[in-house]
């Protein structure tokens, strides 16, 4: 792994990603839910979370790649410089 080409995770980060695998592997979790449990996951990627950093594990990422792109808005020029819209 090129380190140029890693950027390390934030703390938050990292507590979200975890709560969000855990959310998708609810189906091992109780089925029963009471008021409040829309973040019940989020105590549980904490001491994740925490044990990681007792341990000395580092997280990174790679940076984000290049985007889709998009067609201009309408009635903006378009690179040939013809108004969007205009096919004439």
């Amino acid at each position: 792994m090129e380190r140029k080409h890693t950027i390390p995770v934030s703390r938050d980060d990292l507590v979200f990603s975890v709560d969000m695998a855990l959310r998708k592997a609810e189906r091992f979790w109780p089925k029963k839910r009471g008021p409040g449990d829309h973040d019940r996951f989020r105590p549980f990627a904490e001491l994740i979370v925490d044990q990681l950093e007792l341990s000395g594990m580092k997280c990174f990422r790679r940076p984000c790649g290049p985007g889709h792109s998009a067609p201009p808005a309408y009635g903006m020029p378009r690179q040939d410089g013809k108004p969007d819209g205009a096919d004439g």
